[in-house]
């Protein structure tokens, strides 16, 4: 039996979907499913329930499954107990929200590369909630995202938190004391996409004081939410770290306010028990370690990491 299709067979099972699992190994639909065909003949049993969606397991499969599992596991083991000399490159599907890729995650990667050469990511880089979506559906191993996930088959460490800050253009923040809520309200607000939990905050916090209604204006986006405030269109609730450019040529000036937006948190995220839990586990301890290194609370303006 060769160990190629018991690799196959987990990856369909764990996804739950041919399709999945050839888009995983880098395969072909009809390379996957002849895989599938030859691990059958050599088991002398089917595996996969035929003209069944999402891939169900016959008794057999869900037999094998956890075996599979180990194997997975165990070839884990072997990588990492020789990741100095061997020649595997392992590929992370690793998701990322853009306030982390804007500000060290390409630094940390950068570092990443010298400590495990046979690393390499395949990165998503994408809002909170579709990285969730696709951690919990196995289409990624890994999630930098504003977390935790509340997912029991989902381990989460705290990896770090920015602080959030109303800025503006030099001209719309021009006032000769501090800005009330009421008048933050007042003016149009850009920020975070609508169903994040930065996005719900503000709106609680500054609705019952805009008359008539709050003029809030949302993106996914940070380069196009950072593009709006630097055009004048309105007063930006971002992360100070991702605007450090534009506040220290002045192209943005923080508005001065006792109003507190509380800071945005955000964990490393990857799914318990897999074969390559350890392997996630690693990296995350591995970021943990650049952030503190890095002294994240002076260079990014943010509080400390997690």
């Amino acid at each position: 039996m060769r160990i190629r299709n018991l690799d196959t067979f987990y990856w369909i099972a764990t996804l739950r979907s041919f399709r999945a699992a050839a888009l995983k190994l880098n395969l072909s639909q009809p390379a996957v499913s002849a895989r599938i065909q030859m691990l059958e003949q050599d088991l002398g049993t089917t595996v996969f329930l035929r003209g069944v969606r999402n891939a169900g397991l016959t008794p057999s499969g869900r037999r094998l499954l956890p075996m599979a599992r180990r194997y997975m596991a165990l070839e884990q083991d072997i990588l990492e107990a020789f990741s100095g000399q061997t020649n595997v490159k392992q590929s992370i599907r690793l998701g990322a929200s853009e306030t982390i890729v804007a500000t060290w995650l390409p630094d940390f990667l950068s570092q990443l590369s010298d400590t495990r050469q046979g690393l390499s990511f395949d990165l998503m880089v994408d809002s909170t909630d579709s990285l969730r979506n696709a951690l919990v559906s196995r289409e990624i191993d890994l999630a930098f995202l504003m977390g935790p996930v509340a997912e029991a088959s989902i381990t989460n460490r705290d990896l770090c938190s920015f602080d959030m800050i109303f800025a503006a253009t030099p001209a719309l923040a021009a006032k000769p004391r501090k800005w009330s809520v009421e008048e933050l309200a007042a003016q149009p607000v850009l920020t975070f996409a609508n169903n994040t939990k930065p996005s719900r905050l503000l709106r609680e916090l500054l609705a019952p004081h805009a008359r008539p209604t709050l003029d809030m204006s949302t993106s996914s986006s940070l380069g196009a939410l950072i593009r709006l405030a630097v055009a004048g269109f309105g007063i930006c609730a971002i992360p100070a770290a991702v605007i450090r450019e534009e506040l220290a040529d002045g192209r943005l000036v923080v508005l001065p306010t006792d109003v507190d937006l509380p800071p945005i948190a955000f964990t490393a995220s990857h799914v318990t028990g897999s074969p390559v839990s350890d392997l996630m586990a690693g990296v995350t301890r591995e970021a943990n370690a650049f952030l503190e290194d890095r002294m994240f609370r002076q260079t990014y303006g943010d509080t400390a990491a997690g």
